[in-house]
């Protein structure tokens, strides 16, 4: 089972690994560290929104529906044209965050307790 150590390295690299591999829609290539830095953090932030305080903690924030949830807004993001700087730098800051987040579901999915379906908002 990923503890917070495995999610956030794993979000990290899921959050660095979608700013390299775009390189028709303007990503922003030029700073990895930044792409990292925010995997990372969006790739721990389910287990901040709904701690592990104890076994069966995963609910709305750890579930299938916030899987497919963000993952349609990640297609959304990638599909959209950035006409500047700073919409160019809001699409790479979206999919990098899109990127941690699920980096950290897919960890969760993949353990013998899963995902809840909805969970409890």
């Amino acid at each position: 089972m990923a503890n917070e150590k495995t999610h956030a390295i794993v979000g990290g690299l899921a959050g660095l690994g979608m700013s390299l591999c775009d390189k028709s829609k303007g990503l922003d290539r030029s700073n990895p560290l930044l792409a990292a830095a925010v995997g990372t953090a969006f790739g721990k932030l389910p287990d901040i929104l709904e701690p592990a305080l104890h076994p069966h903690h995963r609910q709305f924030c750890h579930s299938f529906v916030m899987l497919l949830s963000i993952g349609y807004g990640m297609k959304r993001a990638y599909e959209w044209e950035p006409k500047d700087n700073i919409d160019k730098f809001l699409r790479c800051i979206a999919l990098c965050a899109g990127a941690g987040y699920i980096s950290h579901l897919v960890l969760d999915a993949s353990t013998p307790r899963s995902l809840p379906l909805i969970g409890k908002l």
